[in-house]
């Protein structure tokens, strides 16, 4: 499954906050010993240009940002001749929820996600901060 760690696609190539929410759904079912392990993959898609950078302008100064829908992708058919530069895609390091997981419980004493809804959530905040530094 693909997901964005921050909730959104970044337009400005700034890293932005993370959010919990799809991430809490895929660990629940570690947490409740459904799956063995959850391997996540963090990649960042960076391009040399972007296909809202004229919107993108607008809003920085101010404008409400353009909504996505079906009827503005048929009509930018065109946008499939333009030239958009380059795409860059790096992989990072995969990260094992078990592991992960196990280093946390070494590490912090009475640390147990799998009987704790509190330390579910501590370890979702670390580990998705721990994506988006690798990002």
């Amino acid at each position: 499954m693909e997901f964005f760690i921050e909730g959104t696609r970044s337009r400005s190539n700034k890293i932005l906050a993370p959010k919990y929410g799809f991430m809490s759904v895929c660990t629940r079912v570690f947490f409740e010993k459904e799956v063995e392990d959850i391997t996540f993959v963090p990649v960042t898609l960076n391009y040399t240009k972007t296909l809202e950078s004229e919107s993108f302008l607008g809003e920085l100064r101010g404008a409400q940002k353009v909504k996505e829908s079906l009827s503005r992708i048929f009509s930018a058919v065109e946008v499939l001749r333009t030239n958009l530069g380059t795409m860059y895609i790096d992989f990072q390091e995969p990260i094992h929820l078990s592991e992960y997981t196990a280093k946390m419980q070494q590490s912090i004493p009475g640390f147990d996600p799998f009987k704790s809804k509190k330390d579910q959530l501590e370890l979702n905040a670390q580990l998705a901060h721990t994506i988006v530094f690798k990002l």
